[in-house]
């Protein structure tokens, strides 16, 4: 007996064509077709092959399990498997040898896998007293030593004609045929267009990256805060360029370590301000040593180091001065590092045959935007949905850490601060603000593109970003689809008609039933389409 295999149990007056059916609506591959003894299948031996045929063609193997020896013998004839053995009706089993019977004990130790049986409906037998059909079958099994099997098995008047089945099969098909086009043809096409209302609001919206569902009360919607850094250079364009000699300050400070006993390293390109807010910077990389413990107290520590004016002029030839660090600003390190300059500081000429004031500010400015909007592409591209992530203007910031002239090379690091936020979400607040002032719009869908205004205000160090929304638009009235088809569903068009006129949501509409006989809008609801005209 095959594994996983499906039992057709046949009866006495189930033709090639009803089993054939049967046998189409089974779901396993093997099929094990069960055949009483009087069945009407011994009466024409093409049944048997019809059989084979059919299931070969649909990729399944046919079993046949029957105690009829006519039946056996064509089985055999046409290589039909025999349900008992699994091999071909008539084929020897080949014997096991010695070993395969030790392997087969050993074997035997694993409990064996016992296979599914699927059973497909066998309708319930209807009693026929006038089925003489079956009353000449079992007369035939009956007297079978009588009669001339082979003349009774080829009698004209019992053969199911294969031409009629055909012909059965074809009626069927062209009926059923009919019945789809007759159910699926019907449809109805329907074209509304809304009513609109004019929309005027001022929408105060939040941006926090404290939260992560939007407050509706509040009008705050989430966040996302970065703080990234980079490095990147330019060579400066010097064609057709002025070239000039300009003085350049500079002179010499010292630093002083009064936050604490550990060292402090500071980068070449350091900025130092003072009191005015003229920027000197350290042409090396330093490190501050850590203050030290006398008698209990913290005592200041000082290194020495040469600055350069962060721009050219006179005007930073400034005398004895006092300098803080502004990249420590609002931490404890600001107070915590100063320095001091006992001297002038002095201009000194520096050739600039290579670039000048102005090209040099133009490089500068150009490398910072360059560095920023690729750590921006480089942030959208790292999260997910970026096409819905929003930056507006205002809500970034660029800090140039360090900035190097290397004639004619800029070289320059960036510190970009950014606060975004998705679209779906301001759009939801959008929806829920305007669905709560103004009647009508309970089921907004609000979609129009959105005109971002600059931000009024943004602190990164709390993650807070704020701007306001401007709305002025002509908004449709909401509908509800479904509820419509359902009113629509079974009418006449005049009922249609009638019924859409009286809904204060629709402006104009435009009704279609197809095929041209039909009258009624379809039952089934798939079967009506209701468009949207928001022109």
């Amino acid at each position: 007996m095959p594994e996983n295999f499906e039992i057709i149990r046949a009866r006495i007056k189930d033709d090639a064509a009803v089993l054939i059916d049967r046998l189409l609506r089974t779901k396993q591959k093997n099929i094990v077709l069960v055949l009483p003894k009087n069945s009407i299948i011994a009466i024409n031996p093409d049944s048997l092959k019809i059989l084979k045929q059919e299931s070969e063609s649909v990729g399944k193997i046919l079993f046949i399990d029957t105690e009829n020896q006519m039946i056996k013998s064509s089985a055999e004839i046409l290589g039909i498997n025999n349900a008992e053995t699994g091999f071909p009706i008539g084929n020897p089993v080949s014997a096991v040898s010695k070993s395969d019977v030790k392997m087969k004990q050993m074997m035997d130790i694993v409990p064996p896998s016992k296979p599914i049986i699927y059973e497909t409906y066998n309708p319930p037998e209807v009693p026929d007293n006038n089925s003489d059909l079956e009353k000449n079958l079992e007369n035939f099994y009956s007297d079978s030593n009588k009669k001339n099997v082979k003349n009774y098995f080829f009698t004209k008047k019992t053969v199911i004609s294969f031409k009629f089945l055909v012909f059965i099969f074809i009626f069927l098909g062209i009926a059923l045929l009919f019945s789809a086009l007759y159910l699926a043809l019907p449809k109805a096409n329907i074209q509304i267009s809304l009513k609109k209302m004019p929309i005027k609001a001022v929408l105060p919206v939040a941006v926090s990256k404290n939260i992560g569902t939007p407050n509706l009360s509040g009008n705050i919607i989430p966040g996302q805060y970065f703080s990234l850094s980079k490095s990147g250079s330019k060579i400066i364009n010097t064609q057709d360029v002025k070239k000039e000699t300009l003085l350049k300050s500079g002179g010499t400070i010292f630093i002083y370590n009064a936050y604490s006993s550990a060292p402090q390293k500071l980068v070449a390109q350091t900025r130092f301000e003072t009191k005015e807010g003229k920027i000197f910077r350290i042409q090396n990389a330093i490190i501050v040593p850590g203050a030290k413990m006398v008698a209990g107290k913290l005592t200041p520590s000082s290194i020495k180091a040469e600055v350069m004016a962060d721009a050219f002029g006179e005007e930073y030839n400034i005398g004895p001065s006092y300098f803080t660090i502004p990249g420590f600003k609002e931490s404890p390190k600001y107070a915590g590092f100063y320095a001091k300059s006992v001297e002038p500081m002095i201009g000194k000429k520096i050739n600039t045959e290579e670039f000048s004031k102005d090209e040099l500010e133009k490089a500068k400015k150009e490398l910072q935007n360059e560095l920023a909007e690729e750590l921006k592409n480089e942030t959208l591209s790292t999260l997910k949905d970026s096409s819905d992530l929003k930056i507006i203007d205002g809500a970034s910031n660029v800090r140039i850490d360090e900035l190097q002239f290397l004639p004619p090379k800029i070289i320059m690091k960036i510190t970009w601060q950014t606060m975004l936020f998705r679209e779906k979400d301001l759009k939801f607040l959008v929806e829920n603000f305007i669905s709560s002032k103004y009647q009508g719009l309970d089921n907004l869908n609000f979609n129009d593109i959105i005109q971002y205004p600059k931000a009024s205000k943004v602190d990164f160090k709390k993650g807070e970003l704020f701007f306001t929304l401007d709305i002025d638009k002509e908004n449709p009235l909401s509908v509800d689809l479904n509820a419509l088809k359902k009113e629509l569903s079974g009418r006449d068009e005049n009922e249609i008609r009638s019924l859409i006129s009286e809904k204060s949501f629709i402006s104009s509409a435009t009704i279609s039933l197809w095929p041209f006989w039909v009258k009624h809008a379809p039952g089934n609801l798939n079967k009506i389409e209701i468009i949207l005209d928001n022109k």
